[in-house]
């Protein structure tokens, strides 16, 4: 290739540009040119290791050989020529050297000078695709309006979660006689969505991805953020993480994360960060995390030990553990999930109440719950029978016969000891939600859970926490500034 060029630039440096015809030596550089070092250019201009795209757009300039290097090389499943009236002439060639058809190559005519009819055209071809399919953009021909309006509406695409990747044709060496590319120096450029790239871009979206509550992208810029600027930590990406480990039930690991980010906070630069006035709320929910694995590891254990269950800060904590989870699902739209946390809520305060009389909702042990509350079965019976009645409940069989306490007997049962926060919660609420759960697609019926739904069992559980004499904690995101 390299022979072959300086033949070709030897052709036309003595070829005469005054003359009305081609020279004899213009004649063979082009001959040359299209016969030789264009086939060889194509052959040699891969990009390989790139994903299949589903469609490809091109922007049609002067010049079509970086388009057709370019299509060649993405090789989309469909192929869209971006062309302006006076270049669409030139798709032909484009069409006839591609060689792949109509059915895959189609032609759009769009406006030299108005980047808006680009983001028109454009987008009802990719409306017309499956939201998930790659897609690549090609700006490297065309006016500067096509150009900056195809690349401006790729990079957008990535916004909306769209696989929207930009190319370029490159050169690594170019020639300044002959103002063009020195051929076979080309290659495909993927050029990076500044978003995705630019620290403060990534900075700024970061923040706006924590405050939505989606802790895990926020970690991700967060990190990507600190890889470009080199530098090694980043105390709001171990903070986002921790959330993130957070909401997915990951308490032990959360736990080491905010104890992490306490460590770093009392190091040289770091302690220049927005997060070292929040350290003390940062210790807290540490702490919290730690009554959380507490109560867990006791729960859990081969010889399961509910006297935890009975600790009011445990319970606490482990409440808002459950509420942050279920705050963060209703947010992005996940209302089952959140539903389903709030009723085991519900059910782990229930079951907090009967633990602080040594009750054990799984193995239940009435003559004992009797001793405690001094009280015999009998008169036990009867009440709790009692409360049920005034819900407009079917009688029960006798106590002794329940195996396991559920959510409405557990609740009937503390409303028979007397129990003040069960006493505060009015029985018919508490009924109505128990039949919901029951109709529920996941329990026993069809019913899909609803997001009002979400907000009475809210409601109840508020009630509940405020009456049952718990901590107020939560685990309310840190401030970032």
């Amino acid at each position: 290739m390299r022979e072959l060029w300086a033949r070709y630039k030897s052709l036309l440096n003595h070829a005469s540009p005054s003359s009305a015809e081609p020279s004899p030596q213009a004649k063979e550089a082009r001959q040359l040119y299209e016969q030789k070092i264009w086939p060889l250019t194509k052959e040699g201009f891969t990009d390989r290791g790139q994903e299949q795209y589903a469609a490809s757009f091109h922007t049609v300039g002067t010049t079509p050989e970086p388009v057709i290097l370019s299509a060649r090389a993405i090789d989309a499943t469909k192929v869209y020529l971006l062309h302006t009236k006076d270049t669409e002439k030139l798709c032909g060639r484009i069409e006839k050297e591609l060689g792949w058809g109509v059915d895959r190559i189609k032609t759009l005519q769009v406006s030299r000078s108005n980047p808006e009819d680009i983001y028109m055209q454009v987008r009802q071809q990719i409306d017309k695709l499956d939201s998930g399919a790659p897609i690549a953009f090609d700006p490297t021909g065309g006016t500067k309006a096509m150009v900056a309006g195809l690349a401006m509406f790729a990079f957008s695409l990535a916004e909306e979660g769209r696989t929207a990747h930009v190319y370029y044709v490159d050169n690594e060496e170019y020639d300044d006689q002959l103002r063009r590319p020195v051929a076979g120096t080309e290659y495909l450029k993927r050029l990076e969505n500044p978003r995705e790239i630019v620290p403060d871009w990534l900075y700024h979206r970061a923040r706006e991805a924590y405050q939505q509550g989606d802790f895990l992208r926020a970690e991700e810029r967060f990190r990507r953020a600190i890889e470009r600027e080199g530098r090694a930590n980043s105390p709001e990406a171990i903070l986002s993480c921790a959330y993130k480990l957070l909401d997915t039930s990951q308490f032990e690991q959360a736990r080491e994360k905010l104890a992490e980010l306490l460590h770093l906070l009392q190091i040289h630069p770091y302690r220049q960060s927005p997060l070292v006035k929040h350290q003390g709320s940062i210790e807290s929910q540490k702490q919290g995390l730690e009554a959380i694995v507490q109560l867990t590891n006791a729960l859990t254990a081969k010889e399961k030990d509910v006297a935890p269950l009975a600790d009011h800060s445990k319970v606490a904590w482990t409440l808002a553990a459950l509420r942050f989870m279920a705050k963060g699902r209703l947010g992005s739209g996940r209302i089952a999930e959140a539903v389903l946390l709030r009723y085991r809520a519900l059910e782990l305060f229930l079951q907090h109440r009967l633990a602080l009389k040594g009750f054990d909702t799984a193995k239940p042990d009435y003559q004992r719950l009797c001793e405690v509350a001094q009280t015999n079965l009998e008169a036990l019976q009867v009440a709790y029978q009692s409360e049920r009645t005034k819900a407009r409940l079917e009688p029960e069989d006798n106590l002794e016969q329940k195996n396991t306490v559920d959510l409405i007997s557990a609740y009937f049962l503390l409303r028979a000891l007397g129990d003040e926060a069960a006493i505060a919660v009015n029985a018919n609420k508490v009924v109505g939600l128990a039949k919901a759960r029951n109709s529920s697609v996941f329990a026993h019926g069809f019913e899909l859970p609803s997001k009002n739904l979400a907000d009475d069992l809210a409601d109840v559980l508020q009630t509940f926490v405020q009456n049952g004499k718990l901590p107020e904690v939560a685990f309310d995101p840190i401030p970032l500034t």
